[in-house]
Parts: structure tokens; sequence; C-alpha cells
């Protein structure tokens, strides 16, 4: 049977190498409700494009920063709903947290979310990462085995 310690010693580094970042690379949904009504809410990723943000064309007003997140933009302007899925280039410490709700003049509101996995901009909502929960699962395990 293997020891206890062993068992923790491999959970340790499997976790570990769970969170180190294989490059800065990630692939977003890309799509706008205003020519495809599955972008919207409620989302219908079936046959939507996808986008590697790495092969993105760069913006030289934002002097050619690699697009490293994905980003969902509900916007409600005069009633109306759009939803825009796609890559971000600007990184800010809510990625992968709550959205950030925008309000304007004259009934414009605009939500932003921002997150940082593949394919992580199909919903509101910050998605735990493999390594989290792979570290709660084997913190839960260590502390109840004998």
């Amino acid at each position: 049977m293997i020891s206890r310690q062993v068992v923790s010693t491999l959970l340790s580094i499997v976790v570990f190498i769970s969170f180190i970042s294989y490059g800065d690379a990630v692939v977003c949904y890309e799509c706008n409700s205003a020519f495809d009504p599955r972008c919207g809410d409620p989302f219908d990723p079936y046959s939507l494009g996808t986008v590697n943000c790495s092969f993105q064309e760069r913006l030289e007003h934002i002097n050619n920063i690699e697009p490293t997140i994905c980003r969902k933009i509900s916007q409600k302007v005069y009633g109306k709903v759009r939803v825009v899925r796609g890559c971000g280039f600007i990184t800010d410490v809510k990625d992968d947290a709550d959205c950030v709700r925008r309000t304007g003049t004259h009934d414009v509101m605009a939500y932003y979310c921002s997150c940082t996995t593949d394919l992580c901009n199909s919903s509101n909502y910050a998605t735990p990462t493999f390594g989290l929960l792979l570290s709660i699962f084997s913190i839960v395990y260590i502390l109840t085995t004998d």
C-alpha cells in the first residue's frame, strides 16, 4: 500500500504543475449578437466561431499589446441588448472575477466580463480553474485519510 506521505507528495506535485502557464495564448468565442442571435443570452456556442487570440491583429493605438484575455460585453442601448464576445488586450485586477457594470447617459448600460482561460467568455461568471479544484480535492483527501 502507498504511504500517506507519498500520496501527499504526488498530489502536491500535480497541483503545482496544474498552475504552470504554458503560454499567454488563449482561445475565445468570437461573435456579435447583432449578426448572430446565438451569441446573445442565453448563449448557444454550437457551431459559433472561436479564435486563438495570439493570432489576432495587434492594435497600434495600444502599443501592439498581445491579447491575453477573453471578454464578454453585454450592452443595452435604448432598450436594445447586444452581446459581443472576443479577445481582450488590456488586463485588469477584475479579470476572472465579477463583471463590471458601466452606465452612461440616456438609457445606456454595459456589463464587461473578462477571464483568462480558454472559452471562458461563454457566461457572466468566472469558473474555477482545474488547479483550484484539484487543490481543494487534494486538501480534503489529505485531511480525511488516516
